[in-house]
């Protein structure tokens, strides 16, 4: 399996009230990786494939609740 059908399956597997987070994250990431920028290393790397990992177990909260926890 490639990367690219690893992240396909990932983002197909995405509760529906995540999906626009993710698809955030995935812009800003694309976004940020322009030609001339600095290329992402590896302890970078691996943050983002813990990151999918959690989004994919459903181990992540919404914002709002987030914020709510902290008293933000």
């Amino acid at each position: 399996m490639t990367t690219k059908d690893a992240l396909h399956q990932l983002v197909d597997e995405l509760p529906e009230d995540q999906a626009e987070l993710a698809r955030q994250w995935l812009e800003d990431l694309r976004h940020a990786a322009d030609d001339g920028g600095p290329p992402l290393d590896s302890d970078t790397l691996a943050s983002l494939d813990r990151g999918l990992a959690d989004i994919s177990a459903g181990r992540v909260k919404a914002l709002d609740e987030y914020e709510r926890e902290r008293g933000l």
